[in-house]
């Protein structure tokens, strides 16, 4: 039995069953795990944001001292009154009474009317409060743009609800008076009729007649209604007592304290913003961020991660710089990539980068790695199969074809290939013809010239799975994968590595860039880090 087939035969199954078969099911290696919510999930989501919390930290903190400038605030001032209620009334009531009598539309309607105001009737109760300090202290205040315009609205709203509640104590006695009348004209009805019968209504000499029991219920009923008007006006008199306990004046308050409160609110705010916004977005984003996770998906093993990649911000200066090679995260992408290369590989060793997001930095490493292997003398043919060109732009190849780069020398020798913006992607020089060691023909006579007379091919891609990678297969059997983890999501990931080995590429490696650094996984696929594929490894060796 080989070697081969024992692995293959030792290899534990994908599948478990229980007892009864119900719950039969199928892992996938290409599939990540579905993650728990956890409070280490959360947790690393905020440590991966920090510093996306800690901007809209700071944007609040600084929203909030801008809104003090901009828009800053009114000025209060307090007038207190001293109120007096009826007598036998419970003191919490009569208070909600007053609040509610202050606070009425009459009282803001003449407010407006006595001092002139551009308010509108809703405006001014929004900027005037009532509110009952204890069971006979009233207490309103007024804001306004000013201290001068505050004390005089308080003041005006004090004036002019006295002047309203001594009218509605007034009011109170209408009805008695009404009532004394209709009781004096029927004593006066009722004399005439006494007079009529021939008695004197002072001096009675038939004291049980009827008209004589009129005349002394009337007499009786005006009695009683004067002695109620005489009470109501003594109280009256006592509620029309109320007034100003002082002069209305502003309320003192700190610039520096409403400062201070403003931009510590706006600070709060900001981090339970950022706050929010970092665990929804963990939360309900599908996009990668583990090294197990991106192996799983790709199913192949991360051999490299590196952090950020440089950004390039101006759209001029697109030639390859020596400050952007030197770049740790570039250097480590770049030297990577020259130790996959198989120079025993025959005619021509070939290799293809497949950037799934960040073709920037897949740029830089591919030039990178062209030019140091170019200045010790090798001759280097990088083909740019991406959409955005930055490949060739970096070598300083703007036009389709396939022509020197602008960084070769005499001592340097980089040709570079671009495909036509508009045609199909290119097929590259690969594959063999039967048992012949030159290279198949791609029908581009200059692009088959520079593969033969080069002594290593490098590819940058990017692939669609609406063409598929079918044509990759004709520029290298291995493929090296670049992934930023955090900009992809599952199904992209799974894609890229479907396509890759649908177009019979062999997926040598993954290279995660911007590693979280959270993440303390190794990224190796379920399959090789089973301990029954290490041992059956190390059998086979």
């Amino acid at each position: 039995m080989t070697n081969q087939q024992y692995s293959e035969a030792a290899r534990p199954s994908n599948r478990w069953d229980d007892e009864d078969g119900l719950f039969d099911t199928e892992r996938s290696a290409a599939h990540p795990p579905d993650s728990l919510v956890t409070f280490r999930f959360l947790r690393d989501a905020i440590v991966r944001h920090l510093r996306l919390w800690l901007v809209l930290a700071i944007i609040g903190f600084l929203g909030g001292v801008t809104v003090h400038f901009v828009l800053p605030a009114p000025h209060n001032a307090a007038a207190r009154l001293l109120m007096t209620t009826r007598e036998g009334d419970d003191p919490p009531k009569a208070m909600a009474t007053e609040v509610s009598l202050a606070t009425t539309r009459t009282v803001a309607s003449r407010v407006i009317t006595s001092l002139q105001l551009p308010d509108t009737t809703d405006d001014l109760l929004a900027r005037y409060t009532v509110t009952a300090v204890t069971s006979r202290v009233l207490e309103i205040k007024a804001t306004a743009p000013t201290d001068e315009a505050a004390t005089q609205l308080a003041t005006g709203i004090a004036q002019a609800y006295l002047k309203f509640r001594r009218e509605q104590i007034a009011l109170q006695d209408v009805p008695l008076k009404r009532d004394l009348a209709t009781a004096q004209n029927e004593a006066a009805l009722a004399r005439s009729a006494v007079t009529a019968g021939g008695d004197d209504p002072a001096d009675p000499k038939r004291p049980n007649s009827a008209e004589m029991t009129r005349l002394n219920n009337a007499q009786d009923k005006v009695k009683f209604v004067q002695q109620e008007l005489i009470d109501s006006t003594s109280s009256a008199s006592k509620m029309n007592s109320s007034r100003l306990l002082d002069a209305p004046a502003a309320v003192p308050s700190s610039w520096k304290k409403m400062l201070a409160l403003k931009a510590i609110t706006g600070l709060i705010a900001g981090l339970f913003l950022g706050l929010g916004f970092v665990i929804i977005r963990a939360l309900i984003s599908d996009r990668l961020w583990k090294r197990q996770d991106i192996s799983n998906a790709l199913g192949a093993r991360i051999r490299l991660s590196t952090g950020r990649a440089p950004r390039q911000w101006l759209p001029f200066g697109r030639l390859l710089r020596a400050k952007q090679s030197k770049h740790r995260g570039i250097q480590l992408l770049s030297q990577h990539l020259g130790r996959r290369i198989s120079w025993a590989e025959h005619p021509v060793p070939a290799m293809v980068v497949v950037s799934v997001d960040d073709v920037q930095a897949g740029a830089l490493a591919v030039a990178s790695l062209a030019v140091s292997l170019a200045d010790e003398g090798k001759n280097v043919l990088v083909a740019d199969l991406t959409r955005s060109k930055a490949l060739a732009a970096k070598l300083g190849v703007t036009e389709p074809g396939t022509r020197d780069s602008s960084l070769a020398g005499q001592d340097r020798r980089i040709t570079v290939h671009l495909p036509a913006p508009t045609a199909l992607p290119p097929e590259g020089c690969y594959l063999r013809i039967g048992d012949s060691n030159r290279p198949a023909g791609s029908g581009d006579v200059q692009l088959d010239t520079a593969w033969e007379a080069a002594d290593l091919v490098i590819s940058l891609a990017t692939l669609e799975p609406a063409l598929g990678a079918d044509h990759l297969g004709s520029w290298a059997s291995r493929a090296e994968v670049v992934v930023t983890a955090g900009r992809s999501t599952a199904a992209k990931v799974k894609a890229t590595g479907e396509m890759l080995r649908l177009a019979g590429l062999e997926i040598d490696s993954a290279i995660v860039l911007n590693a979280d650094k959270t993440d303390e996984g190794v990224g190796a696929t379920e399959a090789e880090a089973s301990p029954t594929a290490v041992d059956l490894g190390m059998f086979s060796r």
